[in-house]
């Protein structure tokens, strides 16, 4: 029978050992496709960098890289066809691909995982600063800022990585694209941020190549 003491001992034992988790751990819920899998951890790395940049606190931190590490989960219910296409999808297959943002939140339902950051991060990725994103076609800071944040990282990622439609961008050339769409695409603010530590993401992104 433990006392009193031991007790307290074993619950800060185990307290240590979950911040010794991987923060990955929770992948491994969801069957994961493996090139969506690390497009979301690397989404997911960058995101806790320009959140921390943006002198978001602890708490909202945490959450919104959990989001960012979710944020495509939704692209398990859409066809490999779609996603894979060499060539540009027409508008009915990007009706399709918009999809994901709404799939992603049904996947997450019920899930512990369930905080409203992280299904603002889910949801609202893709919606731009200008209005002109997707699912709602809200605009400026009506746009939660974690879903802010995380379309310029998970915009950055998919400049700098290769896919089936495109070759990898280099950094620069990334850059110059978020860049020319500040207060278009994404929140000037934001964008100003990255650009000025921009070599924190550089530095990450070559750990990736």
């Amino acid at each position: 029978m433990l006392n009193s003491k031991q007790i307290l001992i074993l619950i800060k034992k185990i307290r240590w050992l979950k911040k010794k988790e991987s923060p990955y751990k929770i992948l491994e819920e969801y069957n994961i496709k493996p090139e969506i899998k690390q497009h979301m951890i690397r989404v997911s790395n960058y995101t806790e960098i320009l959140a921390d940049l943006m002198c978001l606190n602890k708490l909202e931190i945490e959450e919104i890289k959990k989001g960012a590490l979710l944020h495509d989960i939704g692209k398990q219910e859409i066809p490999d066809e779609l996603l894979n296409k060499f060539t540009k999808l027409d508008e009915d297959e990007f009706k399709e691909i918009k999809k994901h943002t709404q799939f992603g939140l049904k996947i997450l339902n019920n899930k512990k995982y369930a905080k409203t950051r992280i299904e603002n991060v889910i949801l609202l990725h893709h919606e731009k600063w200008n209005g002109n994103g997707y699912p709602f076609g809200i605009k400026g800071k009506l746009i939660p800022i974690e879903a802010r944040i995380v379309s310029v990282t998970d915009c950055y990622d998919a400049l700098t990585s290769e896919r089936a439609y495109k070759e990898r961008f280099s950094h620069e050339k990334a850059m110059e694209i978020l860049i020319s769409e500040s207060g278009n695409s994404f929140d000037p603010d934001i964008i100003s941020m990255f650009e000025l530590f921009q070599n924190k993401f550089e530095k990450k992104l070559k750990e990736y190549r």
